[in-house]
């Protein structure tokens, strides 16, 4: 049997500080079947996509400004996966988060 995509969610609004820490605890897990989704909520710089590129299960996506339910209902409308899960950019998750 075939584990599961799971979509992780991840918006973005002017934290370059925080996204790479985030995304990290996400590539680190020890379930491996996982794409990433960043949704960048109109921040003032493009640091988002640059980070993410870094990263083959990355996907960045821009749009204006809405707020955090906009940007994670955008990232749901652009996933793949079986499961959702959401992940702030300003957190991270332990190596074998469930």
């Amino acid at each position: 049997m075939n584990s599961p995509l799971v979509s992780v969610i991840i918006p973005t609004y002017n934290r370059v500080e925080f996204l790479e820490i985030a995304i990290q605890s996400v590539v680190n897990q020890t379930y491996n079947n996982i794409e990433i989704i960043v949704v960048d909520d109109g921040s003032k710089s493009n640091y988002a996509e640059s980070i993410c590129n870094e990263y083959l299960n990355c996907f960045y996506f821009y749009k204006n400004n809405g707020g955090l339910s906009s940007a994670r209902n955008f990232g749901i409308s652009k996933s793949k996966g079986e499961l959702i899960a959401f992940l702030d950019d300003d957190d991270f998750w332990q190596n074998s988060k469930k």
